[in-house]
């Protein structure tokens, strides 16, 4: 195992322990009071379960709002087209880019069940190329899908960080496991990155 793998194993276990022990400690003193890719098939998999204990903002009387981030790192490309042209999945800090034009990456969502979706942040590098970013819905039962939310990213001259957040339809906006499932898409070319997103739901106070 190299220096490095080992060095973040070993912090990655020491921050696991402090989590774990101050979540401990909290819980004792406070109990509960437009692009389409015709290309594109969305077949990653990725766990989204609520994650960590609920954000302070309460947007209306009875519901939580609580916030995922899911790196860039967790997609994986749906077809890789022109094979001469490589692409990168990196890390420290998770990076998506391609030389092939029109190459996409995926991952599936694995949402809480009656969530209420409201918004999604998708943090890029816009660069020499539009990346298209899409959430969609795929009805298992009946072989169709719905685009939630999608958008392309403006080309500038000069690389430069930065996020855009698009609003869920209200229509679309409950999450509903039983037949359905749920997929992020995003095609990043030239020097335009992508580096991964944040979900924002909020669900009944328990």
């Amino acid at each position: 195992m190299s220096t490095r793998r080992w060095f973040s194993v070993a912090v990655g276990a020491v921050a696991a322990v402090s989590v774990i022990s101050a979540g401990a400690t909290a819980l004792a003193a406070t109990q509960p009071t437009p692009g389409r890719h015709a290309h594109t098939n969305y077949r990653g998999n990725v766990g989204l379960a609520a994650h960590g204990p609920a954000r302070a903002a309460r947007p209306a009387a009875g519901t939580v709002t609580h916030h995922y981030s899911l790196a860039a790192s967790a997609f994986t490309p749906d077809g890789l087209h022109n094979t001469a042209d490589d692409y990168f999945n990196l890390w420290d800090p998770t990076t998506l880019s391609n030389q092939a034009p029109g190459r996409c990456f995926n991952t599936g969502l694995s949402l809480p069940p009656n969530v209420t979706l409201k918004s999604v942040k998708a943090y890029y590098t816009a660069g020499s190329a539009a990346m298209s970013f899409e959430v969609n819905r795929q009805d298992l039962a009946n072989h169709t899908d719905t685009i939630l939310v999608s958008t392309d990213t403006a080309v500038v001259s000069t690389p430069a960080y930065t996020s855009t957040t698009l609003n869920f339809p209200a229509s679309t906006a409950v999450v509903n496991m039983t037949n359905d499932a749920y997929s992020v898409g995003v095609c990043p070319n030239g020097s335009t990155t992508f580096s991964g997103l944040t979900i924002t739901y909020t669900q009944p106070a328990s």
